[in-house]
This record gives C-alpha cells, sequence and structure tokens, in this order.
C-alpha cells in the first residue's frame, strides 16, 4: 500500500473510531477492553474470510495476516464469542414477530395496518403469529418481552371477547431496553460497513446502492423541523419497501422458491452534527 493510500486509510479508520470511541467511554468501557474484542474480531475475519481455496486456515497464517501471535490467537479462541447469547436469539424471535405482525396480510386491515389481534384464537391471533414467526419460543414468553420493551399493550375485553394485543410501535425498536438498542445498533453498522467494503472492491455495475444527503450550514432553529419531516418521509419509504422486499422472503411468500438463503435489506438512518471551527467549511 502506498504511503498516499495509507494516509488516507488512516484518515478514514479515525473518522469512523471518533464517534465508537465516544459510546464507549459512555458505557465505562476502556481501551484495553475493546483492544480484546478488536483482536477476537481480527482473528475471526481472518479465519472466516482469508483463507486459502481448498486448505483449511492456520494459525500461523491468522498471525501473519493479523500480526497477533500464535498463542494468543489460541487463547482468545478458547473464549466464549461475545454475539454468541441467548439475550441476542431472544431478541432476534421478538423482532421477527413484530416484522411478522407488520408485514403479513394475515395480521392487516384493509389499509395494510397491523391489527389488534385476540390472545389465542382463531388463524388472525396474536397465539398464531408467534407459532409463524417466534420458532419454539412459548407465547407468554414472547407477550412478556414486548410488554417489557413497551412495544404492545394488552387489554381485556370481557369473557366474551377475552384478552386482545394491539402493537403500539411501527417497527422492532425498543424505547427502554438498552441492550437490545445496542444490538440492533451493532447490526446497522455492520450492514453498512459490508455494504462499503463491497463497494471499495466491485466495479460500479456490482455497487450496492450507498447514498447521504447533507447539508453543512444549517442553523440550530431548523433542527426540529427536519428532524420531524425526516421521520415522516422515512416511515413511508421504509413501508413502501417493506410491502415489497417481503414478497421475496421464503417466510412470507411460502410459494417462492429457488436455492441458498440470503440476507437483504436498506437502511435509513437521520444524523446531525455540531460543526467544530475545523470542520467548518
Amino acid at each position: 500500500m502506498n504511503q498516499a493510500l495509507s494516509q488516507a486509510l488512516y484518515a478514514a479508520i479515525y473518522k469512523l473510531l471518533r464517534p465508537l470511541a465516544a459510546l464507549l467511554l459512555r458505557r465505562g468501557m476502556s481501551y484495553n477492553e475493546f483492544a480484546e474484542i478488536a483482536k477476537r474480531a481480527y482473528i475471526d475475519a481472518a479465519t472466516e474470510e482469508f483463507s486459502l481455496p481448498n486448505r483449511k486456515q492456520s494459525l500461523s497464517r491468522v498471525s501473519v495476516l493479523t500480526g497477533i501471535n500464535r498463542k494468543e490467537i489460541a487463547r482468545l479462541e478458547k473464549l466464549p464469542n461475545p454475539i454468541e447469547t441467548g439475550e441476542a436469539q431472544s431478541a432476534n424471535r421478538s423482532s421477527r414477530v413484530v416484522n411478522g405482525w407488520i408485514r403479513d396480510i394475515r395480521f392487516q386491515d384493509e389499509h395494510g395496518a397491523p391489527l389488534t389481534l385476540p390472545l389465542d384464537e382463531g388463524d388472525s391471533s396474536f397465539t398464531e403469529l408467534v407459532r409463524l414467526y417466534g420458532g419454539d419460543v412459548p407465547v407468554r414468553a414472547v407477550l412478556d418481552e414486548l410488554i417489557r420493551l413497551d412495544s404492545v399493550e394488552v387489554s381485556d375485553q370481557g369473557e366474551a371477547a377475552g384478552k386482545r394485543v394491539a402493537l403500539k410501535v411501527d417497527g422492532y425498536v425498543p424505547q427502554t431496553d438498552l441492550k437490545e438498542k445496542l444490538r440492533i445498533m451493532s447490526t446497522a453498522v455492520a450492514d453498512l460497513l459490508r455494504t462499503i467494503d463491497h463497494n471499495l472492491e466491485a466495479d460500479r455495475t456490482e455497487a450496492r446502492v450507498q447514498r447521504t444527503v447533507a447539508y453543512n450550514d444549517i442553523p440550530m432553529e431548523c433542527l426540529e423541523a427536519i428532524r420531524g419531516r425526516s421521520k415522516e418521509e422515512v416511515e413511508e419509504i421504509l413501508q413502501r419497501i417493506n410491502r415489497w422486499l417481503s414478497g421475496y422472503d421464503r417466510g412470507v411468500n411460502t410459494k417462492l422458491q429457488g436455492s441458498g438463503k440470503f440476507r437483504a435489506g436498506i437502511g435509513v438512518y437521520y444524523f446531525e452534527q455540531s460543526l467544530t471551527r475545523e470542520e467548518q467549511p
């Protein structure tokens, strides 16, 4: 790598890590803790994505690629992977239930909005929703989790109608659970970085969508209006995307056939930043 490209890479890494460092410091994570996780990420990336064709990846090659000695690699590989937790699996199931509620026409009204569901009666019940999208998790466990996250509201309609469950959110974005917010954050940032990595290597015809609209001389007094309009328009866009994208998922469109199993989607986020004198144009 030539010097100019190295300098550009260093600058890009610093710009990427600067907000991450602030996030970690707010949560009390020291540099040494971060470095331990970063080493594990280097080792896993080298092992899984940089092996030679038809050859098992060796400790020696991982050491050469990462600059981490073999003894340290062996030590870290014996430790549990940071993402392998039961909490993540539970959150994924809750997310699938909410997303199924939003996109599956069996659980929508004539306008495409999520129905208020009877708890345990009929093909359009909350129990049926959990059976379809929650795997083998008990209905009560999923309901309790969504109540804890303030994502649903349960009402009792009396002995004849029984309990009914209403969705309070437009998507699976927990308002109170910091652990779940961190999980969603990490997934979103990882998706963006994979797209950037792909686009750095791909030619123009194979590049993935990666677009930004931003201005850098906006008065503080305008920010509230920008936030509100951004939220409204993004919700409309995501609902439209969700309607057609769900048709390509075999879990929703059971008639769809094909090989392999891929995850694909479009992520949207809003940002704002107070510019320092050095950052002003």
